[in-house]
């Protein structure tokens, strides 16, 4: 079995990625992005990396996972439409779970994400555009931190002008959320997923408060990822970049 072994320059963890791992991993039929995993290292935070595709500077979209998980479960099912467009940087959570992956805390993980994602930037090596500011998109636990991060401004205000929220009970502030420079918001969640006629209603109330929100359902799914997400993915990522995807 072939493996990818490098070592980023002042980085100090050797990654090693066996090939057939990663195309397990990968959605069937979807071109591989290029990745990079930049392991946990004295204290630093894993994150995986997709550049994007195109050469020249491009803003970036992170993506927090859920539960127990571990960014390329989450991150795999975004990697190739996201990368057409901006670089994808995908945090690890700090807490080890006992049966395996990782959860986000409770206090504490807005300055984890920012070291993960400043990691990632930095790996990126000059080829991040910070003018449109980053999308934030969040599945499950991912999405109450998510939110907590981009309602509350916990990376600045402004850090994070669009937000998608998947399969989550959050009750998002309108008030908070245009304080803190958030500017479009997109609610998700499968038709088989208990959350789903709950977000539907916030994506009603927050628009009849008067902010810019849409619900996007995922079709016959509950709370998981499956292949059929890729056919929804093109209109959330439309919307959230230039609000041009319809509601749903």
């Amino acid at each position: 079995m072939k493996r990818l072994c490098m070592r980023r320059s002042g980085a100090r963890a050797k990654v090693c990625l066996s090939f057939a791992l990663l195309g397990f991993l990968l959605p069937h039929g979807a071109r591989a992005a290029p990745l990079e995993l930049l392991e946990s290292d004295d204290g630093e935070p894993g994150v995986i990396v997709y550049p994007a595709r195109a050469p020249g500077a491009h803003a970036v979209t992170v993506v927090l996972h859920g539960m127990c998980s571990e960014p390329v479960r989450a991150c795999r099912h975004f990697a190739e439409q996201v990368t057409a467009s901006q670089h994808l940087i995908c945090p690890r959570a700090s807490r080890r779970c006992d049966g395996g992956g990782s959860i986000w805390p409770q206090l504490g993980f807005a300055a984890q994400v920012e070291r993960a994602v400043t990691r990632g930037e930095a790996a990126l090596a000059g080829r991040v555009d910070d003018a449109p500011g980053r999308t934030l998109i969040g599945y499950s636990l991912g999405a109450f931190r998510a939110l907590e991060l981009a309602e509350h401004g916990r990376a600045g205000p402004g850090r994070y002008p669009r937000l998608m929220l998947i399969g989550a009970k959050i009750l998002p502030s309108p008030q908070r959320l245009r304080e803190n420079g958030v500017e479009r918001l997109l609610l998700s969640a499968g038709a088989w997923d208990m959350m789903h006629d709950h977000m539907r209603r916030e994506a009603r109330r927050l628009n009849r408060a008067g902010f810019e929100t849409r619900f996007l359902g995922l079709g016959p799914v509950g709370h998981v990822f499956t292949s059929s997400f890729a056919q929804y993915l093109p209109e959330a990522l439309r919307w959230l970049e230039a609000g041009q995807a319809p509601e749903s």
